[in-house]
């Protein structure tokens, strides 16, 4: 049997579509009134007199982080209990707390509560613009009671955010500009207080673009909101302005683990290899953030340069320096005397203030050889001759694959960063990171 009824939907703005209901879907009959409404307009249904369930919104809008509740309730006496069951798109969606579709939450309508509205609880679980349908079925020894229907879910994430927390730009030098990512449609955004001067915020997208001229500034915290009127979100970060900054890069191109070419070793073939690489900034000069056990280029001979500074040898990063993101100039870190970030024994980096306060990408994971050490903390590994690929010299081998070259992962911020996992082989291909001296 068919049922023509219409939907009439009133100023949902620009996320919400509400389509002509089908036909099939006899249980959609009209909205219960009080339960968290789609928005401040009014919104009504006419339907047949023949439909058979009542529901508090025939399209519902689900905002990421924020359950909704959801009502039903029968349209006249049933002569038997009705349950009704929920299935959705288990992926997107879950019902009472749970993504099992259908769900194990079962409600059950008596001939004596029919008409009592009953709730479920709809939460989003996807954090981008998306749709999917929950459909709703009853069933009963009441033949009236056996059908059902769907509803349409429209998913949106109210969020707004920078690569990064904290920013260290150069004076006098044009900064990397900031492009937040937005998963909603805002008319206007702010900040406060007030950039420094030279920076600028755009309105319309929030970026935040310009060339510092306020002399040096200690980081200082700004909040930028984004809005459309009726959704917003706000990003705290904090931004440093200092006469000289160093900057650190992660290479465009991968390298098997004869980094040498025309070089004299390994590590000086690296370098050469960072000052090529489509990544490199337009100013300075960079070394690759790699360790040998020829000696060549070392960070520590003790855990974590016990004996200082001594031990290192054409190291890469300074005490005293401030090292940045080349990508966005987020803040990384300012090395201890020894030109490292002590760790501790569940590798994280808790002597203050020498932390990695952001990783090394913003990206997608990448992997780089390093040639570090997993726990004698800022040493070269040395078990095998191919944890350093024969100090980057061979594209082959080893076997096993775990004896082979030391990476280190894009996306941590503990001493995974530079030493991640079991050997990778020489003859795979992986990134470098570049550091401004």
């Amino acid at each position: 049997m068919r049922w023509n009824f219409f939907v009439s939907i009133l100023s949902l703005g620009w996320f919400l579509s509400c389509n002509q209901v089908n036909p099939r879907d006899e249980l959609l009959f009209t909205l219960i009134s009080g339960l968290n409404p789609v928005s401040s307009t009014s919104t009504s249904v006419s339907v047949s007199s023949s439909a058979k369930i009542n529901v508090s919104s025939t399209s519902v809008l689900l905002k990421y982080g924020t359950p909704q509740n959801f009502g039903i309730s029968l349209v006249k006496l049933p002569t038997a209990n009705v349950t009704a069951s929920f299935t959705f798109t288990n992926t997107k969606l879950t019902v009472d707390g749970s993504a099992t579709s259908p769900s194990p939450t079962v409600l059950t309508f008596t001939p004596s509560n029919y008409n009592v509205v009953q709730t479920i609880s709809l939460n989003s679980i996807t954090q981008i613009l998306d749709s999917s349908s929950l459909t709703i079925t009853v069933t009963s020894a009441d033949p009236f009671y056996n059908t059902s229907g769907a509803v349409s879910i429209s998913h949106q994430n109210i969020y707004m955010a920078y690569t990064g927390n904290s920013f260290i730009f150069q004076n006098a030098v044009a900064a990397p500009t900031l492009t937040p990512s937005i998963t909603f449609v805002i008319t206007n955004c702010s900040v406060t207080p007030s950039l420094p001067t030279g920076l600028s915020l755009n309105a319309s997208n929030c970026v935040i673009s310009g060339t510092p001229t306020s002399g040096t500034q200690p980081a200082t915290s700004y909040a930028v909101t984004a809005t459309n009127g009726t959704d917003s979100d706000t990003h705290n970060i904090s931004i440093q302005i200092e006469p000289t900054v160093y900057k650190v890069f992660i290479t465009a191109a991968t390298f098997n683990g004869n980094l040498q070419g025309a070089a004299a070793d390994g590590p000086a073939g690296a370098d050469l290899k960072c000052n090529a690489d489509t990544n490199k900034p337009s100013t300075g000069t960079y070394k690759a953030m790699l360790t040998t056990d020829g000696g060549a280029r070392v960070a520590c001979t003790s855990d974590n340069c016990s004996g200082g500074v001594g031990e290192n040898t054409d190291w890469v990063f300074q005490s005293g320096r401030i090292y940045i993101r080349a990508s966005d100039s987020a803040s990384l870190l300012s090395p201890n005397a020894a030109g490292i970030l002590p760790a501790d024994s569940s590798d994280n980096f808790t002597t203050n203030p020498y932390s990695l306060n952001h990783s090394f990408d913003s990206g997608t994971t990448k992997e780089y050889w390093t040639g570090f050490a997993q726990s004698n903390y800022w040493q070269t590994a040395t078990q095998e001759t191919e944890n350093t690929c024969n100090n980057w010299t061979i594209n082959v081998g080893p076997s096993p694959t775990s004896d082979g070259g030391r990476v280190g992962a894009s996306n941590s911020t503990n001493y995974s960063a530079f030493r991640n996992g079991s050997g990778r082989s020489c003859a795979s291909s992986y990134y470098l990171v570049c550091v401004e001296y």
